[in-house]
């Protein structure tokens, strides 16, 4: 029995691309041609290296914006789609929380673009034995139509095998295989992303100008809603001049007045 026995297009083409059809529907068009494309990844990325790569960029950004300041951060042009946006990021944004808030938001849409390419394989490879099933009962059903040619036996016959066949060689020799190694992939990488966003947040709590009216002792103008001082509060002064005395000290007995005795009262005689 030759190889040619087990090749069949037509029921290849059919599992394929209806497992290929289940995945996108699940999972969008969007996220499957991220997912396609990210099929170069099981063959040519070294993920030792490219964190090797990565630390070697973040050392040459600190540098960087400890001698010539945070404004060059974009300079670097290493490492990686992550680490060139995150240095960009820190160029542009003009606070430590501000960008903190946007390397965060970037490592959470790497983690989420990363799930979206794993589950896209992971539907393939679960719809892939189903959409071989599917197509051994089409093969039953035109093998008990045509139970008077031989000849059509035969090829019902192994349509109905082949696409079972092809579905479990999908789902157990291909896609399943390809969201593992994936998973582990991006696994790593985002490890050694988080070490990376945790150094440049650092390096911002450094290096950005964060100065506040608070920092620099400078107290806010009241509002226009605040209540009126009292008239027992001290009016503010400026500086060199003498404090204003309230109305109420006028109010004093001769006595206070340099030094002398009041004058007593004249008795009335009744």
């Amino acid at each position: 029995m030759s190889l040619s026995a087990f090749i069949d297009p037509v029921a290849l083409c059919f599992v394929v691309g209806a497992s290929i059809t289940v995945a996108i529907v699940q999972n969008g068009t969007i996220t499957s041609k991220k997912a396609l494309a990210a099929l170069k990844k099981t063959v040519w990325i070294n993920t030792a290296k490219h964190e090797e790569e990565s630390h070697l960029a973040v050392l040459r950004i600190e540098h960087i914006v400890e001698s010539r300041g945070i404004n060059c951060a974009d300079r670097v042009k290493t490492g990686g789609t992550f680490v060139t946006d995150a240095a960009e990021m820190m160029a542009n944004e003009r606070s430590s929380s501000n960008f903190q808030d946007a390397i965060q938001r970037l490592t959470i849409a790497q983690r989420n673009h990363a799930t979206n390419v794993v589950r896209f394989w992971e539907n393939m490879a679960d719809a892939a034995p189903p959409i071989g099933m599917l197509g051994t009962v089409v093969g039953l059903i035109l093998l008990f139509g045509e139970v008077d040619d031989a000849a059509a036996i035969g090829r019902a016959m192994a349509i109905s095998l082949l696409t079972s066949l092809y579905g479990l060689a999908l789902a157990n020799l291909v896609a399943g295989p390809i969201s593992q190694r994936l998973a582990r992939i991006y696994g790593e990488e985002l490890g050694w992303q988080e070490d990376v966003a945790h150094r440049l947040i650092n390096l911002g709590h450094r290096e950005y100008p964060d100065i506040t009216p608070e920092a620099l002792g400078v107290v806010p103008a009241p509002h226009n809603d605040e209540e009126p001082l009292d008239n027992n509060d001290e009016m503010p002064q400026p500086a060199g001049m003498r404090p204003i005395s309230h109305p109420a000290s006028v109010k004093q007995p001769m006595a206070s007045r340099k030094g002398r005795k009041p004058l007593p009262k004249e008795e009335t005689s009744v």
